[in-house]
């Protein structure tokens, strides 16, 4: 690591303890698992943070507040760009602040230009050029007051998991522990199951973390995805309770009768639902996150077509219906977590 690098990145650190300091006035401005953060407080417990995923946009942040959210999770885009300049970063702080809503955490699957952002590309050039983007999302994270980033674990197309959990554990524990250290930051990848994101199910979570000991590295866990692979959400939060460093609430339905006729390797037998619209058990979910005193952000991931009007995330607003999806979602949250006036 060079002093250069090492003398921008103190920069950095200076700026985003500004950055957090603008929401002192009792707007957090982040806050994750694993990481000092403040969380959702009553009566001195802490509870996870309800919040919503989005792309950026001053109507959505507004949406998210009114509608009784604590935060949102923003994906990275033009909107929310990592290279942003320093008037730009602080016209994001100053809407955040202007509509009650803090960013909780930001997510970097690709860069800002859409392409995939593989920590482990098999090509060394990629894969090195990769990195280097992802370590200015860290930064930038840290600039917004973040404390969490969220991401896919990468993958390399045909190999065996030992070699792509090797290469995961190399990327962190070479390139990003160091900057997570300085940042306070942590990271974790989603369990989507793609090819390029490997990591997808508790034999390969145990594969990484076998060969990583900082508990800065841990998980985006997203029950929905456990369910459409058959594998038990609820015992894989217990097992890796340690490594949960964001949530996403998502639930997946899946249609029996056609399950019957095509199949898991078939298509349509299982769609993404809003949390209360599946096979999710919310409250024995939600027990376990509540057990284990987890006070990161538990964000709804919208991907549940009876309530939205597509296409809606390049929309600056959300449409009508997809907002009613959020609304319901969020009605359905706040039986089993505490709402969004208790927080201090």
């Amino acid at each position: 690591m060079s002093k250069a690098k090492i003398a921008r990145r103190d920069f950095i650190k200076v700026a985003g303890a500004s950055a957090a300091a603008l929401g002192a006035g009792g707007i957090p401005l982040g806050g994750a698992q694993g990481a000092p953060e403040q969380g959702t407080k009553r009566e001195g417990k802490q509870f996870p943070k309800l919040a919503l995923i989005t792309l950026f946009s001053r109507p959505k942040l507004a949406f998210a507040a009114q509608t009784g959210y604590e935060g949102v999770v923003v994906k990275i885009n033009r909107d929310l760009d990592p290279d942003f300049s320093d008037s730009q970063i602080d016209q994001v702080l100053a809407i955040s602040r202007e509509t009650q809503c803090p960013i909780i955490s930001i997510e970097c699957m690709g860069d800002a230009r859409g392409k995939d952002l593989n920590h482990i590309a098999p090509d060394p050039g990629e894969r090195r050029e990769r990195q280097e983007y992802f370590i200015r999302c860290l930064e930038f994270a840290h600039r917004l007051g973040c404390k969490f980033v969220g991401t896919f674990s990468g993958g390399i197309p045909g190999a065996t998991l030992d070699r792509q959990a090797k290469a995961l554990a190399e990327a962190f524990n070479e390139r990003y522990l160091p900057v997570c250290e300085k940042l306070g930051l942590s990271m974790g990848w989603e369990n989507y199951p793609t090819t390029y994101n490997f990591a997808s199910t508790p034999a390969a979570y145990e594969a990484v973390f076998s060969q990583v000991a900082s508990p800065l590295l841990g998980l985006e866990f997203d029950p929905s995805h456990f369910v459409r692979q058959y594998i038990d959400p609820y015992q894989t939060a217990w097992d890796f309770q340690d490594r949960i460093r964001g949530v996403h609430f998502k639930d997946t339905e899946i249609t029996q009768p056609i399950l019957q006729q095509v199949g898991i390797n078939g298509h349509g037998w299982w769609r993404y639902r809003i949390p209360g619209q599946g096979l999710m058990d919310w409250p024995k979910f939600i027990t376990v996150l509540l057990q284990v005193k987890f006070a990161g952000g538990a964000a709804v991931e919208h991907e549940d077509p009876f309530w939205d009007e597509p296409p809606s995330n390049n929309a600056p607003e959300f449409p009508p219906a997809r907002k009613d999806g959020f609304i319901l979602a969020e009605r359905f949250l706040r039986q089993y977590l505490p709402g969004r006036l208790a927080r201090t």
